[in-house]
């Protein structure tokens, strides 16, 4: 009865519907060529690791946001980038495969560490 009021997902993509289930995390970073970045991450994942966090107290005009999408086991990770300008997208990146331990040291330049292969301390 209340599926009329759902939104339809035209022209979504497999990968974009699977990454809704996944957990999220956002992490902004200092503002950067968009398309450079995108190339970047077509080349390498450890592009990510060169961006430069953006400092919690600062004034965040113009920044990258990523979007950094894992299951609970980091068996799958994926990023995407959007750039924001006072609050409003003016870009959108691709979604872009990550393995578990680039994504882990990305987590870290923010203080977020988590243990990617289970080991118990």
């Amino acid at each position: 009865m209340f599926g009329i009021f759902k939104k339809k997902s035209e022209g979504e993509t497999p990968l974009a519907k699977r990454i809704k289930e996944l957990k999220c995390r956002k992490i902004s970073y200092v503002d950067c060529d968009l398309s450079e970045l995108e190339r970047d991450m077509r080349q390498s994942s450890d592009a990510i690791l060169k961006l430069t966090p953006v400092n919690y107290y600062a004034v965040k005009n113009e920044y990258i946001l990523a979007l950094i999408y894992s299951s609970a086991d980091y068996s799958e990770c994926y990023v995407q980038f959007k750039r924001l300008s006072y609050e409003k997208q003016t870009g959108k990146s691709a979604i872009f495969t990550l393995d578990k331990h680039t994504m882990s040291k990305a987590l870290a330049k923010v203080g977020i560490i988590i243990d990617v292969d289970g080991k118990a301390e």
